[in-house]
């Protein structure tokens, strides 16, 4: 192995350009900008690994059911597959597209620039970095002449920013993957393996009102102030959920509470001036899923909520939609799989290994909870990922794609 952590040591400067690379091409979603033009480039460097690959679009018609935009940018995902003849295969997904960029950056975010350890850029931490990492990973293994002991298939995959249903959601699906483990390549980082994730809901309410003239407000009926009205009646739900008997209790023994964010979008209608009764309002509502929670218990608590208030008030009128549902995730630490995807993080790190689970979710579930696989999820450590000023540790992204050579270098079991 230290011919292969040579090698990715004196690697360096080409796993950052091979970085840059993906993170100079704009694959932001929304909408899902330019996927057919990193999907041709992960090809062409997995095809250059020898790895056999598979380009899988997105029918047109089943895409749009979930992006109504989808014919102006068709949803595409890359397999690739090293098989060596092992009895078992591992399985290594990780999205490629980016959230769109907003802040005043310290450099442009889609001209990736290195300051000491940190290599700039949207996508840089989340997570073209693992995309990278990865790739990097098999190229030492076979530089150096070392062969895999398992099948290893990778899946590139779309849309994981907007809920995964046409990335990782289709592949694993449409019986895509041929493997007996996953590694989904974020949720974890450092000294930390992640074993699952959070879930979520979300929740778009929209209040309906009456329009009028300002000058006579009486005639009309306020959406706003009706939803203001409605996200009041919601608090005491909100308190409940940090009540005593709703933690969940982390492998590393810390409190998770169930958590509830209203309004992170919320907007009226084109028609709406500052001298108009507004006539309807919309704001979202995010629930996180712990995984000691049902997502459906969740969901007809929330909508409970939401129907009490109205019926204290016959004039709030409103409908609710739900716009993406993902279960919780969990994998046990005692599973082989984990504890050996531990051994080679502790063998890099030199550190002892704690197990955990994201309060964010990722693609593992698609592969864990409807695949029956057991996984981990981990990548490189990096900051401001979603933000402003999104950076990687170049020294944790080369100490990742160790990891990485390393697991695939050892027997699982």
């Amino acid at each position: 192995m230290e011919k292969i952590y040579n090698y990715i040591e004196g690697g360096k400067a080409r796993l950052c350009d091979s970085l840059k690379e993906l993170v100079r091409i704009p694959t932001v979603n929304p909408p899902g900008t330019n996927y057919a033009e990193i999907v041709q480039l992960l090809q062409e460097r997995c095809e250059a690994l020898g790895m056999s690959t598979k380009i899988v679009p997105v029918p047109q018609a089943e895409a749009q059911a979930v992006v109504p935009h989808a014919d102006d940018y068709p949803r595409m995902n890359l397999l690739a597959r090293w098989d060596v003849g092992a009895e078992k295969t591992v399985h290594f997904n990780a999205h490629y597209d980016v959230v769109p960029v907003s802040g005043d950056w310290r450099f442009d975010p889609f001209k990736p620039e290195i300051v000491g350890d940190w290599l700039y850029g949207r996508g840089a931490d989340d997570m073209k970095d693992s995309i990278a990492a990865l790739l990097f990973a098999i190229t030492a293994l076979q530089e150096n002449g070392v062969q895999p002991a398992f099948n290893i298939e990778c899946s590139l995959t779309c849309d994981e920013e907007i809920g995964g249903e046409l990335g990782a959601g289709y592949v694993a699906r449409n019986g895509l993957v041929q493997a007996d483990y996953v590694v989904n390549c974020e949720g974890g980082s450092v000294l930390n393996v992640g074993l699952g994730h959070n879930g979520v809901l979300w929740l778009e309410v929209t209040v309906h009102g009456k329009a009028a003239h300002a000058a006579n407000p009486d005639k009309g009926l306020n959406a706003f102030e009706k939803a203001a009205a409605l996200v009041t009646g919601i608090q005491p739900l909100k308190q409940r959920l940090k009540a005593s008997d709703r933690v969940f209790k982390t492998f590393s023994g810390d409190d998770r509470y169930p958590t509830l964010n209203i309004g992170g979008i919320f907007h009226g209608t084109e028609g709406d001036k500052v001298n108009t009764v507004p006539a309807q309002t919309t704001f979202s509502i995010d629930r996180r899923i712990l995984p000691n929670e049902r997502l459906a218990t969740a969901e007809a608590e929330l909508r409970g909520a939401i129907q009490e208030v109205c019926q204290s008030d016959a004039e709030l009128k409103v409908d609710v939609a739900s716009t993406l549902k993902i279960d919780p995730c969990v994998v046990e630490p005692e599973h082989h799989f984990p504890q050996a995807f531990a051994r080679a993080v502790r063998s890099i790190r030199r550190q002892p290994i704690k197990f955990g689970t994201t309060s964010g979710f990722t693609d593992l579930h698609f592969f864990v909870e409807e695949g029956g696989l057991p996984g981990v999820g981990y990548g490189p450590n990096g900051q401001g990922a979603h933000g402003m000023n999104e950076r990687v540790s170049i020294s944790d992204l080369v100490k990742t794609t160790k990891v990485y050579a390393t697991f695939m270098a050892r027997e699982i079991s």
